[in-house]
Order: structure tokens, then C-alpha cells, then sequence
């Protein structure tokens, strides 16, 4: 199998896990945010609805993400408008299919290739890193839904 279908894969099944979870919390807890301060759940599934979106732009943009008060609040705006797990779940989808894509079109070579970004300190990312990202951002958002899970009482495992 090569890298870029199995990076697909792993990334699909990290969301599924990632949105499962979400999916298991009651609905007057969607936005519910530990001690008033931290981000709820329904915050989390909203960022990784958008994660494929930004993966894509990053391989494929030459000058990177944006990350103005102009962009992040059309960003805000864009996902105000999902209002469940599900609706993120279904936004992430849409997205990742058309990351798939990408993902199924970079060649064995373009692996290597490296670009400057400002994350992790600011270094040069292999494209191979950038395409693992949205599988590590569900594998870590999923912690975080977890974790906001037990902080209300839900100590099942989903």
C-alpha cells in the first residue's frame, strides 16, 4: 500500500473515532466548556471539519495559511453554521474527499519535498508531514472530547 493511500485511511479512521465520541454527548453539552475557560465539543468538531481543507491548502498553496483577523472571522462564521457533531461529521467528509484526491495524485517523489511553515517552532515539513496532519489533529481532538467527557460525568468508554 502506498503512503498516501494508507495516510487516507488512517486519517478517515481517526475521524471516525474522533466524531463518534462527539456524537456521544448529549446535546446540552455540546457546548458546554470545562470551567468556563476551555473549548467545548462542539468547538473541536468545527475545527476538525475544517482540518482537510486546511491540509490541502497548505500542500498545495505557496504561501501558506492565513491566519488574519479577516480570515478567522469568516472562518468563525462558516462554522457557526454547523450546529451538531454530525453536521461537522458530514462537513469533514466533504472535505476529506476532496483531500483524498490530492492525496491519491502526489507522487512517490513529491514525498520528500519540504516547505517552511511557522508551526512546531517554524522548520521546513515534508509533504508526507503536512498529509499526516489532519490524522494527528482527530487523534488529538479526540483526547480532548474524551477528556471534556469525564469532566461532566461520562466516564463510558464510546
Amino acid at each position: 500500500m502506498r503512503y498516501q493511500d494508507h495516510v487516507t485511511d488512517a486519517t478517515r479512521e481517526a475521524a471516525k473515532e474522533a466524531f463518534k465520541y462527539a456524537k456521544a454527548v448529549p446535546a446540552d453539552k455540546l457546548e458546554w466548556k470545562p470551567m468556563d475557560a476551555g473549548r467545548s465539543v462542539l468547538d473541536v468538531c468545527r475545527e476538525l471539519a475544517m482540518c482537510p481543507g486546511w491540509a490541502y491548502d497548505i500542500i498545495e498553496t505557496k504561501e501558506g495559511p492565513k491566519w488574519d483577523e479577516e480570515t478567522q472571522a469568516a472562518i468563525k462564521k462558516e462554522q457557526e453554521q454547523w450546529k451538531t457533531a454530525e453536521d461537522c461529521e458530514a462537513e469533514f467528509g466533504r472535505r476529506m474527499d476532496k483531500l483524498a484526491g490530492l492525496y491519491a495524485s502526489i507522487s512517490d517523489e513529491r514525498l520528500k519535498e519540504t516547505k517552511w511553515l511557522p508551526f512546531d517552532g517554524g522548520r521546513e515539513f515534508t509533504v508526507a508531514e503536512m498529509m499526516d496532519y489532519p490524522r494527528w489533529n482527530c487523534t488529538y481532538h479526540l483526547g480532548q472530547i474524551a477528556y471534556i467527557q469525564t469532566l461532566y460525568g461520562d466516564k463510558d468508554m464510546h
